[in-house]
């Protein structure tokens, strides 16, 4: 193989395989990339097993083929580049050269067949279901969703987005919790076909997250029997879904609310992140105080001190008091639009606390905690 192309386009391509190739792999081979030729272009694939990335890119192909070789170190090499081509031939015994300007690398690869290369996502003989929407719209429904997402590898079924069918006809709903908070949000569509949820893995989902700010116009999603496949112009993303069971979401959403307040964003933002500052560092709890016109934020650490701030709200319920962790309130605000406005629906000390922005399409709830 001999192949140059352009750095900055291909610096592009070897950036995206880093989230991707797990360098701690017990598997050695899937610290290695593939870059191989097609017609006028090259494609580079790279996969941990559980995600994996194919993209391609124009180049110009004086002899084709293929090599596998390190992601890692062909990225730092190529980064340090100050020429704006970068030719990689491939030499005996799976060796690579990689050159540019007056500097030449000599990398040990391996045999590009050994790599996985990206999975064959079988059909079973059925047509797998397929939805297209805008680049814009997915990547909100991730970034809205993804934080929610598990950590916790005791409870693999909530390590990633439940995939469902929308609470209107033609749309799709992303639904994510760790078992503490749970947000939820719907968008319209083209295609039809998911017949029950599936789970997206959280590391897929943030590849792809990474991928959509440069992609404008439609993308496409195709669920497959054990796989999900993201299609973006010049790249195909496959995340292997997650095996389990999503719990009965519906039963945590409250219908409604009994206390429900306005607030403006940016104010409790900024009032929850100088509050929290004095709260426990291990648990994050914050006081919410709810009385007429008065809502009271209050942190208190034995340790450390204690803080409150009040904010003047349009209320004239009963008096509420009620603990959260400050964390998962900052995290759902932060993903929300600047200079918008939030609507706050508390019940009692025990009630989960709901928190919905201008668009009604989605849904924070969170669980309070006593403090």
């Amino acid at each position: 193989m001999n192949i140059t192309v352009a750095c900055e386009d291909f610096l592009r391509i070897l950036g995206r395989t880093q989230g991707v190739v797990d360098r701690r792999h017990s598997m050695a081979i899937l610290t290695n990339l593939v870059i191989e030729t097609g017609a006028g272009e090259i494609g580079v694939v790279a996969t941990d097993l559980e995600v994996s990335l194919k993209q391609t890119c124009a180049a110009t192909i004086s002899e084709p083929g293929s090599v596998a070789l390190s992601a890692r170190k062909i990225f730092e090499i190529v980064r340090e580049s100050g020429s704006p081509e970068v030719t990689v031939r491939g030499l005996e015994n799976h060796w690579v050269s990689v050159s540019y300007g007056r500097s030449s690398f000599r990398l040990m690869g391996i045999d590009p067949a050994e790599h996985p290369g990206m999975p064959k996502a079988g059909t079973g003989g059925d047509e797998v279901p397929s939805f297209e929407l805008e680049a814009a719209e997915l990547a909100e429904m991730i970034g809205k969703t993804v934080f929610a997402v598990s950590h916790d590898d005791t409870r693999s079924n909530l390590a990633g987005v439940h995939l469902d069918t929308g609470s209107k006809k033609g749309s799709l709903r992303m639904v994510a919790t760790d078992g503490h908070r749970l947000a939820m949000i719907d968008r319209k569509v083209k295609g039809t076909g998911l017949k029950d949820g599936v789970i997206l893995p959280r590391k897929g989902l943030t590849e792809v997250l990474k991928v959509l700010p440069e992609v404008t116009g439609p993308v496409t999603l195709r669920i497959a029997p054990s796989e999900a496949i993201v299609e973006l112009p010049g790249c195909t993303l496959s995340m292997r879904l997650v095996e389990g069971t999503f719990p009965d979401y519906k039963q945590v959403v409250p219908k409604e609310s009994p206390n429900c307040l306005q607030l403006d964003r940016d104010a409790l933002l900024q009032t929850v992140r100088r509050v929290s500052l004095l709260s426990s560092e291990r648990a994050r709890g914050i006081r919410f105080g709810l009385s007429q016109g008065r809502l009271e934020i209050s942190a208190n650490n034995p340790d450390v001190g204690e803080a409150s701030e009040d904010l003047e709200v349009e209320y004239s319920g009963p008096d509420i008091g009620v603990g959260f962790n400050a964390r998962y309130l900052l995290e759902v605000l932060q993903v929300l639009p600047e200079a918008s406005k939030v609507e706050l629906g508390l019940g009692d000390q025990l009630s989960p606390g709901v928190l919905r922005g201008a668009d009604p399409s989605y849904s924070y709830v969170v669980m309070p905690m006593r403090i």
